[in-house]
């Protein structure tokens, strides 16, 4: 019976439409895997907010950030800002940080002065460790530094100057 071509096709197309699902099956079963990992990554990370600063060169900046979260009781020993360098490393920042707030937000502000062109980077808030990179866009708590009177850094397509992570 399995001579003939359309039972030959026909066994064919079975064993193909039986492949697909069970391949699909497992695709999804890694997504969902994957999905839930990130999430769980993710779960009680708290929201961070902070705006990308302008200075001059010699002058000064200050520079407000909120983190956020409902899930998790922040504190303030656990905030960081880090200076990224184009080697990907980060450093403490040596402007002034202070902060207000625990429980559930935290506020506050970073302020320096005499700035330099080594100043203009990419800086980053966070809480308790630094986050994963993101696929696409600026990590989440990150600003960029713009110094007037320094040569511009590199910028993306999108026109935000590359932040190095």
């Amino acid at each position: 019976a399995l001579t003939s071509g359309f039972a030959c096709r026909r066994v064919l197309c079975r064993a193909k439409q039986w492949y697909q699902r069970r391949v699909r099956g497992n695709m999804s079963i890694l997504f969902l895997a994957f999905i839930i990992g990130a999430v769980s990554a993710q779960a009680g990370y708290p929201t961070i907010t902070v705006e990308d600063q302008k200075g001059e060169k010699g002058g000064s900046i200050s520079a407000s950030f909120t983190l956020e979260s409902s899930e998790i009781k922040l504190q303030q020993s656990d905030v960081h800002v880090d200076k990224a360098s184009k080697d990907h490393k980060f450093s403490p920042v040596r402007f002034s940080v202070k902060m207000e707030g625990s429980g559930s937000k935290i506020t506050g502000t970073i302020t320096g002065d005499k700035l330099t062109c080594d100043d203009q980077s990419g800086y980053l808030v966070y809480y308790q460790r630094i986050p994963r990179p993101p696929a696409h866009g600026p990590p989440p708590g990150s600003f960029m530094l713009m110094i007037d009177g320094c040569p511009k850094p590199p910028r993306r397509s999108g026109g935000r100057p590359t932040f190095y992570y």
